[in-house]
């Protein structure tokens, strides 16, 4: 097997770090690399769909979501200065 290495498109504008991927206790952080001023919308959906957390304007360059249930999830940033969008895919195994 050879090493397992993260891709990023030449286009891409927002750089989004989850860690840990997989989470093992629920509990996951995202940090937001860029600028910190912009607002965003974050937006936590499971594997069926259903929008499990929302938060509007996020300012900051972090974010903590806690007390998940085992799953797969994925997050859906929207700087809404831009409309630009990101989506990020993590596991949690508890």
């Amino acid at each position: 097997y050879s090493e397992v290495r993260a891709v990023r498109g030449m286009g891409q504008k927002t750089k989004t770090i989850l860690y840990p991927n997989p989470s093992k206790n629920g509990t996951v952080h995202v940090i937001f690399e860029g600028e910190s001023e912009a607002a965003r919308q974050v937006v936590l959906i499971d594997m069926n769909g259903r929008v499990v957390k929302e938060w509007k304007n996020i300012t900051g360059n972090s974010l903590q979501i806690d007390n998940l249930n085992s799953g797969v999830y994925h997050l859906r940033i929207i700087d809404k200065r831009t409309g630009s969008q990101a989506t990020e895919k993590f596991v949690v195994n508890r």
